[in-house]
Formats: structure tokens, C-alpha cells, sequence
């Protein structure tokens, strides 16, 4: 209203005035009102301050390395932006990881040196530094692996199995000496039967006891000499499954193997008496190597009675014993026949049986269970040749027994001093030797004595045959 008012007054004042040639227009005049009027508006309101730039926040930009392996330590540099870090910096990489040190390079980079557990969570994770109340979060920048893999695992994963394979080394950094390595797993019940190992790569044969509980296990190395050994960690890489064992019963027992390398897992009670267990096997597949691994009621490789085609047990008491089949040529799927005889165990020899005329008469089929008490100890066994088994030849096994009971044996004629061909050549513990052809119907005598490099070893069965 002030304004209009000013503005009727002025032209009413300009409208009675006489005419000025020189003077401004009215419109003129009014375009000079309104510009200082504005000026004074101007003038009047406080001046608008101009926007400054906002201060940006502290941040990490950087990691490096990005990733790193179970079990070891290294310098990890973490650079920033806006960052202003000092000597009052934390940094934090998780749970498992933990910080032995930091350096501060810059204002905008660190050095962290980290020792990471065995058992830390593997994957992504954050990393954070903080100093005071600022924090600078840099999401997933770090990721733990695990240095050992497997890149073969041949064998059913089961208790009571045999299992071989290939593990890789991922750390490029700790290649696996090339003679000190050792391979085990925390948990009882594993026993390495072997481990080869080439700079980042590693061969294994694994045997499972029977009692070994369902579940994921880890598997390490120890590689190096002492003072300088690197340990790598398989985090839950060994799955093990449940299995029951099947019935095994006398006679023939036909199975089915579906898996190269697999096996199949059995028992049996024989009765609380004096027993011999013969376990015998064959396989339906060409080129297949059926083996027969027997375990006693333990349940343990450790305890292992026999592995073989064929395995025999000597037992007096009703306890279980477990019968593994596994065939060690990897053939593909096949049938096999698993044949288990039951019987009276072979009688022990008579003493005194040390010279030829108290030898111990047995059949010309036989087994006998014999002991020599010492190193000059020699055991005589006779048996009568008939007319009909004339030109045939005479058939000595030695066998455990004890495994290391380090035999020779001899075949005589009914004179005890005329040789059919002896002795034995003493290539092994065990002796498998055949006579020259008999020449007549009568006695013929076998000697057992200690080899000239006997062992502690005492027992053995003798195993006599006409063929």
C-alpha cells in the first residue's frame, strides 16, 4: 500500500508539472523507482552464505594380498582414503584371525601383521580399522582359504575302508618338502599306510577302523624338517559315513562291489572254542585283485590278522572279527564270492620231536602247528608214502604262526639222510618248497629248523601235500 500510494503521488505530481524537455520520462521515472527500490530490499536482508563442500568420510580403498590360508602369517598393507590413521589404530579382521602388530606408513596406509588359526571360518570377511570413534569398513575385502584340498578320494567313505588319493596344495608359497612330510588325521581310528608328496601335489592310502563315528574330519600335513616344518590344514575334507557291517556265513557268500577302489564291510562270531577260519575270495572281473582285509573284534588296522585272497584265523573265543573286501586293482563294478570254512584248528606237534627217530607222524595231507624253541631247535614230522603216490612229489609250506618265524625245511627219504631235493632256498621267512618226485612207497621225513638269519620268532604251521 506504501508503494502504491508513493507511486499515485508521484505521477500525480508529474501529470500538474509543466513540461521539461530535458526531463526523464515517466516510464523512465519508474524504472528508476523500482531499481532502487530493489537495492534497498537488497540491502535490508541478511546475505545468503555459498555452500561449501561437505567433508567426505574415512574409508579404506585397499587390501593387500586380498587372501590368505589357514595356519599362517603375513604383513597384510591396508591403504586409505581421508583417512588421517596414527599410531592409535585397530584393525580388525574377524574371529580366528588375530592381529600381532600394526604399522602405521602413512596417514593413509597401515602394515598389519596377522596369525590366522586352523580352525577359522573360511570365505569372505570384513576388515575394519578404527581409531577413537571413527570406523572405516571395507565389506569382503579378505578371504581365508584352505591350503589343502583333495583332487582325488578313491574309496567308500565308511568305517572299516580302505581309502587312497591325490591332495593338491593351494599355497603356492609352502610347496611340500620333498622328504619330510607326514600326513594324520586328529581324531583315532585313522592309520596312513602311505604318503608321497611332490612339491603341491601328494599321494595317500588312508585305512579306516571300524569304529570310527559318522562325520566330516580334518586332514593335515607336516612338512619339512624339524625347526622348519609348515603344517596345512583340510578343514571338514573327510566325510565319513555310517555303515553296518553285513552277516558273513559259512559257505559262499556272493556279493556285489559298485565302486572302483570301495569296499564292503562284514562279520562274523565264530564259537568259544578252538576254530580255524578259512576265508577265501574270488572275483567275477578280469584284471580285478580281490583282497580279504580281517580284523579282530577291535575293529582296528592296527590289530590286522590277515589280508590277502585268502586269510586264515585261528581263534578259541566268541568274539567278532570283521571282514573287509576290497579290491586293490580298482576294477569296475563286479561280483565276487567270499568263502568261509569253519573247523578244528591243525594239532600241535608233539615234543620232544628233535631228532628223526621221535619224529611226529602225520598224514600225507596235513597241517601241523609247530615251535621252534630256539635257534639250535629242529622239529622231525614223518608220514607214509603208498604205492599209488609213488613219482609223486612232496609239497612243504611253512606259515605263520608268527610272521617273522624265519624257516628252512628238507624232504628225506626213509633213510633220513638221502635228500628228495633240499634244503629249501631260504628266500623269505616262509618257506614253499617242492621235493623231487618220490621214488617208492614207504616213510618220508620233513625237517624244520631255523634259518641261519633266524628271528626271535618261534611258531608256524606246517603244511605238508602230495601232488
Amino acid at each position: 500500500m506504501i508503494l502504491q500510494a508513493t507511486l499515485v503521488t508521484t505521477l500525480l505530481l508529474h501529470a500538474t508539472a509543466p513540461a521539461d524537455p530535458g526531463a526523464p520520462t515517466a516510464r523512465a521515472r519508474l524504472s528508476s523507482l523500482l531499481a532502487a527500490q530493489r537495492d534497498a530490499l537488497l540491502a535490508s536482508e541478511p546475505a545468503l552464505a555459498a555452500d561449501e563442500p561437505a567433508a567426505a568420510d574415512p574409508s579404506i580403498s585397499a587390501v593387500y594380498p586380498n587372501r590368505a590360508f589357514l595356519e599362517r602369517t603375513l604383513d597384510v598393507t591396508i591403504s586409505g582414503d581421508d583417512t588421517e590413521w596414527t599410531d592409535a589404530v585397530a584393525v580388525d579382521f574377524g574371529d580366528g584371525i588375530r592381529v600381532d602388530s600394526v604399522r602405521v606408513a602413512s596417514p593413509t596406509g597401515l602394515v598389519a601383521r596377522i596369525t590366522i588359526d586352523e580352525d577359522a571360518a573360511l570365505g569372505a570377511r570384513d576388515v575394519t580399522v578404527r581409531e577413537g570413534e571413527v570406523e572405516a569398513v571395507y565389506a569382503g575385502a579378505f578371504t581365508l582359504q584352505a591350503p589343502l584340498a583333495f583332487m582325488v578320494l578313491n574309496g567308500t567313505r565308511a568305517p572299516g575302508s580302505i581309502l587312497n588319493g591325490k591332495l593338491v596344495q593351494h599355497d603356492k608359497s609352502t610347496p611340500f618338502d620333498p622328504v619330510e612330510n607326514t600326513l594324520y588325521v586328529d581324531e583315532p581310528g585313522f592309520t596312513v599306510d602311505y604318503f608321497y608328496a611332490q612339491q603341491y601335489g601328494a599321494e595317500f592310502a588312508l585305512l579306516v577302523d571300524v569304529p570310527v563315528a559318522p562325520g566330516t574330519y580334518d586332514l593335515h600335513v607336516v612338512s619339512g624338517a624339524t625347526g622348519s616344518q609348515v603344517r596345512s590344514t583340510g578343514p571338514d575334507i573327510l566325510p565319513i559315513g555310517a555303515r553296518t557291517p553285513l552277516p558273513l556265513k559259512e559257505g559262499d557268500n556272493v556279493g556285489t562291489l559298485k565302486e572302483p577302489y570301495g569296499s564292503v564291510l562284514y562279520t562274523f562270531t565264530p564259537p568259544a572254542e578252538p576254530t580255524r577260519l578259512t576265508l577265501t575270495v574270488t572275483a567275477s572281473a578280469q584284471g580285478a585283485t580281490p583282497i580279504l582285509a580281517v580284523l579282530p573284534a577291535s575293529g582296528r588296522f592296527a590289530d590286522l590278522l590277515g589280508a590277502d585272497a585268502r586269510v586264515v584265523v585261528d581263534t578259541d573265543a566268541a568274539e567278532p572279527i570283521y571282514v573287509i573286501y576290497w579290491d586293490a586293482a580298482g576294477a569296475d563294478k563286479h561280483d565276487y564270492t567270499i568263502n568261509l570254512v569253519a573247523a578244528p584248528p591243525p594239532p600241535p606237534e608233539t615234543e620232544p620231536n628233535d631228532e628223526c627217530s621221535a619224529a611226529n607222524r602225520v598224514a600225507s595231507s596235513s597241517s601241523t602247528l609247530g615251535s621252534l624253541r630256539d635257534v639250535n631247535n629242529v622239529d622231525w614230522y614223518v608220514f607214509t608214502v603208498e604205492e599209488a603216490d609213488v613219482g609223486k612229489t612232496v609239497h612243504v609250506l611253512t606259515q605263520p604262526g608268527e610272521p617273522t618265524t624265519d624257516t628252512v625245511v628238507e624232504v628225506f627219504a626213509d633213510d633220513c639222510t638221502t635228500s628228495l631235493g633240499g634244503p629249501s632256498p631260504d628266500y623269505a621267512y616262509h618257506e614253499d618248497f617242492t621235493s623231487s618226485p618220490v621214488t617208492a612207497a614207504g616213510d618220508v621225513y620233513v625237517k624244520v629248523s631255523h634259518s641261519p638269519e633266524a628271528s626271535e620268532a618261534a611258531d608256524y604251521e606246517l603244511v605238508i601235500a602230495l601232488e
